[in-house]
């Protein structure tokens, strides 16, 4: 096999991608005989040194965003949107559409859905740049992924976390207060009045939700586990939790490690505020729960919600850890709901590794004029080679040998506990590929 890989598969949150990555490697590796490289956004060492035909990406809605060295240096090759986040609330769509041409007319956008695929045609995407495939990650909720996981027994064992009680995974999405959602923390001017809306709503259906998690730990005999989303500290989500109830009982657990997927598995019950884990916890068959302390408003309505059995007070949670059930609901809706717009009836990723080996095939790499589009787009970035990108990057590589690290003024809003959380090495990956062996034939 080449030394050069002739795909890269960039990764921005291990805990989203990085099974959809490694399952794409062995396949396109096995099926095809091409060597694919997986790499993380945050790591830009070899953008000289290799030349990649195909570069998948995590997102792609402007050349503005960490995605621009890669694509400025690797200008020939044919980039491939994978698009992780399609679901959105009426607040984000704004701040989610593609920008500028190079987006709309020289990247290739994969769909989950009819709905996302009409979004991006009315904003300019060309017919052409579109392939409608359905969801990666929920592939992994149907055989024979399903069969691969990180069991209970061995979750229970890394975390010191009782095997024996009802295990209550609490799935955070609250970007709006701890910045991942950038649609709030970096709004458009036509949307800064809701942003600040949206910013107090969250706020204090974050502290009720809070206390009710609390209390519910000192009266029932079972396992917490709050995993923190991709983009939220563990250690700021920890302290704001702190701060509303002042002590976390010892059956409380905040973990980030490990796969979302293989909690959901594991847990018996998943309770969330809007994350969309709550419909791969419905596709998994666990009794799933929203939680709705304060009605929501319109602009932060999604229409899946309406499939979600909610807890809308303190006795509708214990109801809920007590039976199992709540007024009588379940998740089938939510699943039909699944099936019909973004999770279609056939394997979305064994047909994306024949979309990419035929974009690998018809591709022939051309020049692209990058310095046109970096006007165009008024890429903020610095220019990969140049003197201000060089500098900055020593400095970069510097601090991090020192450890000292933190004090680096990034281009980007990112945590540094979020940085080592997404770091790649060949140890992960040779660990992660040997979870999944046993789907390859």
């Amino acid at each position: 096999m080449k030394s050069d890989p002739e795909i890269v598969i960039l990764v921005e949150h291990i805990s989203r991608e990085f099974s959809i990555a490694s399952i794409l490697k062995m396949m396109l590796e096995s099926k095809y005989g091409y060597n694919v490289q997986i790499q993380s956004i945050y790591d830009t060492h070899n953008l000289n040194k290799i030349s990649p035909k195909i570069l998948l990406t995590p997102f792609f809605r402007s050349l503005n965003s960490m995605i621009f060295p890669f694509v400025y240096k690797w200008n020939q090759a044919r980039i491939i949107n994978l698009s992780y986040e399609q679901v959105f609330r009426s607040h984000q769509i704004k701040f989610r559409e593609p920008k500028g041409s190079f987006v709309k007319n020289e990247v290739l956008h994969v769909s989950w859905g009819e709905d996302f695929s009409k979004f991006l045609l009315q904003n300019g995407v060309s017919v052409e740049n579109i392939v409608l495939n359905g969801n990666l990650q929920y592939q992994l909720y149907k055989y024979p992924y399903r069969n691969v996981s990180y069991d209970r027994n061995f979750l229970s064992s890394k975390y010191n976390i009782s095997s024996t009680k009802k295990w209550i995974l609490f799935t955070e999405n609250y970007g709006a207060i701890f910045g991942g959602d950038k649609s709030v923390t970096h709004p458009l001017m036509e949307d800064r009045i809701t942003s600040d809306k949206v910013k107090t709503f969250v706020n204090k259906s974050f502290v009720k939700t809070m206390q009710w998690i609390d209390q519910i730990s000192r009266i029932n005999d079972l396992e917490i586990i709050i995993r923190p989303r991709p983009r939220t500290s563990k250690e700021n989500l920890i302290n704001y939790y702190k701060k509303i109830n002042g002590t976390i009982n010892s059956n409380i657990h905040f973990i980030k490690e490990d796969q979302a997927r293989d909690w959901i598995l594991s847990s018996d019950i998943i309770v969330s505020n809007y994350s969309t884990t709550l419909i791969e916890s419905a596709l998994a068959d666990k009794k799933t729960f929203m939680f709705e302390p304060f009605l929501f408003p319109k602009y932060m309505v999604s229409e899946w919600y309406l499939y979600v059995p909610k807890i809308r007070t303190f006795d509708d949670f214990k109801s809920c850890i007590k039976n199992n059930v709540l007024n009588n609901s379940n998740v089938e809706d939510l699943k039909k709901w699944a099936f019909n717009t973004i999770s279609p009836n056939f394997d979305v990723i064994d047909n994306l590794t024949t979309c990419i080996n035929e974009e690998y095939e018809n591709h022939t790499p051309i020049y692209r004029d990058m310095m046109k589009y970096f006007n165009e787009d008024r890429v903020k970035y610095s220019i990969p080679g140049s003197i201000n990108y060089n500098i900055r990057k020593f400095l970069r590589n510097l601090l991090t040998k020192v450890n000292l690290i933190k004090y680096y003024k990034q281009d980007y809003q990112s945590h540094l506990e979020i940085l080592e959380q997404d770091r790649i090495t060949e140890s992960k990956v040779k660990i992660e590929i040997n979870r999944w062996k046993s789907i390859i034939k």
